[in-house]
């Protein structure tokens, strides 16, 4: 599933138009959308604005005595993915893809003056953006991608499409708040991170599985940003009893991403690595080489996969997967019991032992 971003231009006018070429710079993601707008409050009679993709026409609207007329391109790559705004001729352009790189412009006909504006749209290719998807009790961060927070940016973060929000941050009016949500599922669980706005999950439930917005603005830049999470939690054992020399999966839950990278911990002990990106997937044999030759690790989703499980390997566990989009943090707790042919072992030795004791005090008394 592709996230939803909407970039919003704004044109500025002294009056109903412009008479001025503007160039703006849209650089977006494959699958966002953004909304190209003309600053034009409303059409008066006459009044024409056309489209322009690449020099080809692919949108116009018009005013005359008879009313308001309009045309969409509906043909080829362009398909159901245009929707022009009939008052103002703002345009938005839904799941943008790679091949909608290059000039867009905008020419505002009127009996008064004329004007054009030029956007530039660069798309940069990803994967197919798939739900975040965690365990019960882990906590998850949903990344804003600002490296830092100008004075005048404004982030609200919302869920489920409430209108009131999870959190927020205004650096001018000095807001800084979470809140519990109206049904107080969130209640000590959200931190904000104050130099990027991103957000933070912790200790996270099934009922926090859903849709999570966030708006971002600046007055400075004069555009907003809208991106998008779908997050699923699901309901999974993190607490995992084998027997001894049995193998033991952890599972991460999730679909490696390009830009994925994974780090697999023991305590203080790093048991494996992977960079999607560089296709890196290590593993380590441990101190003392405790794992040697017993990590594996599955290249779809990151699970790790210990072999011939040893009594020494019961403990925590922990996970990170950092991307662009999000990182998570999992931890599972390990407990590996002695196999009944160890306990046997240890039994018959034991009594070997008693055995042996026995005889040489006979020995010692005789």
């Amino acid at each position: 599933m592709k996230s939803a971003l909407t970039v919003s231009i704004f044109l500025f006018a002294m009056g109903v138009f412009v008479d001025t070429d503007e160039i703006q710079s849209v650089s977006l993601l494959e699958g966002d959308s953004v909304t190209l707008y003309t600053d034009v409050t409303e059409l008066h009679e006459n009044d024409e604005l056309e489209w322009r993709f690449k020099g080809i026409l692919i949108a116009t609207v018009s005013r005359d005595p008879s009313g308001i007329s309009e045309w969409v391109n509906t043909d080829g790559a362009l398909k159901d993915r245009l929707q022009l705004e009939n008052q103002t001729g703002d345009l938005k352009i839904r799941n943008i893809r790679n091949t909608d790189s290059g000039e867009w412009k905008i020419n505002i006909l009127s009996t008064i003056t004329s004007a054009s504006k030029t956007f530039n749209i660069s798309v940069v290719p990803v994967d197919e953006l798939k739900p975040v998807s965690v365990l019960k009790g882990d906590s998850v961060t949903l990344n804003s991608n600002i490296t830092e927070i100008q004075r005048d940016d404004v982030i609200r973060w919302r869920f489920e499409h409430q209108n009131t929000p999870v959190a927020e941050i205004n650096r001018k009016a000095g807001i800084f708040n979470t809140y519990d949500g109206p049904d107080g599922r969130f209640r000590d669980r959200l931190q904000l991170d104050c130099f990027t706005g991103s957000l933070t999950i912790r200790d996270i439930e099934t009922r926090h599985s859903g849709l999570y917005e966030a708006d971002i603005s600046s007055t400075g830049i004069k555009h907003t940003i809208h991106k998008s999470f779908t997050v699923t939690v699901s309901d999974a054992v993190k607490s995992l009893s084998v027997i001894e020399e049995e193998s033991v999966t952890l599972l991460s839950v999730t679909e490696l991403q390009n830009d994925d990278q994974i780090l697999w911990m023991f305590g203080d002990i790093v048991l494996a690595e992977i960079n999607k990106a560089d296709q890196r997937f290590n593993t380590s044999d441990g101190p003392d080489e405790t794992f040697r030759d017993r990590l594996k690790l599955d290249h779809q989703t990151g699970s790790l996969i210990i072999t011939d499980t040893r009594t020494t390997d019961s403990g925590l566990y922990e996970l990170k997967i950092s991307s662009s989009r999000r990182t998570i943090n999992s931890k599972f707790t390990v407990t590996v019991t002695e196999s009944f042919r160890g306990l046997f072992s240890d039994f018959f030795s034991a009594v070997g032992n008693a055995v042996g004791n026995a005889v040489g005090n006979v020995g010692r008394w005789v």
